[in-house]
């Protein structure tokens, strides 16, 4: 038992550890911090080592820097943050590209959405082009190229009013072509009425000179169109032979 406590003891940093000078900077980095280079490994004893100078619990008034407990609350914090930062892979490599999760700058996730929504609210960026035309026209305007010609469309209302337009047109050229129509009917119907008239004038004339067997004649030749001319020329003699 007194072995064992007496290596798991000899795991953890001495108490006596030497004066840490802070970083000259006004804003200093993780590295500056830890007193390491970027290259250097992580170290878990230089972490006990300034959480033993700087964790608000503890009274070193001989070792420990003379500052305020303010001061020493904000080392402390910029101690734990720096120590979350270079103790994961993950998070140290995302600070060596972007300096995610240090001095209040965002995580790899919101860097990721902030450079992403920032980039979709660039004027003129292709992230809603959705068909070909919008590829095409967005193309046309990255390089420079002259701008299609663009249908120019109307309102609800003007387009009704153009419509209504348009029927109330058609309709008085229906109603015209209507009315003269009605007026051919009538004159071709008067002008039929008085041929009918004329020619019955000049039948009645032409009969008005014939006796009365010419006008039976006449008559059975418009009715049934029989031919009797030869009838009408032989009765005189005939007439003649009976005497």
């Amino acid at each position: 038992m007194y072995a064992t406590v007496s290596d798991s003891g000899s795991m953890r940093p001495p108490d006596d550890s030497p004066h840490h000078g802070w970083p000259s900077s006004p804003h200093p980095t993780p590295y500056e911090i830890f007193g390491q280079k970027k290259t250097a490994a992580y170290s878990k004893a230089k972490f006990y080592e300034l959480v033993k100078v700087y964790h608000p619990d503890r009274h070193r008034i001989s070792t420990g820097p003379l500052v305020s407990q303010t001061v020493r609350l904000e080392r402390y914090r910029l101690v734990v943050s720096a120590n979350e930062i270079l103790s994961d892979p993950v998070k140290r490599r995302a600070y060596d590209l972007y300096g995610a999760g240090w001095g209040g700058k965002l995580s790899m996730d919101n860097a990721r959405r902030a450079t992403d929504k920032s980039w979709r609210d660039e004027p003129g960026n292709p992230s809603m082009n959705a068909t070909w035309e919008d590829w095409e026209r967005w193309y046309g305007e990255r390089e420079g190229a002259k701008k299609k010609q663009h249908p120019l469309y109307m309102s609800n209302e003007l387009f009704v009013g153009v419509l209504c337009a348009f029927v109330l047109v058609g309709s008085l050229g229906q109603a015209r072509r209507a009315s003269t129509n009605t007026m051919n009917i009538v004159e071709m119907r008067e002008q039929k009425h008085a041929a009918i008239s004329q020619d019955m004038r000049n039948r009645q004339g032409q009969q008005a000179v014939l006796n009365r067997h010419e006008r039976v004649e006449s008559f059975l030749r418009q009715r049934d169109g029989w031919d009797v001319a030869s009838s009408v020329s032989s009765q005189p003699a005939s007439a003649s032979a009976g005497k």
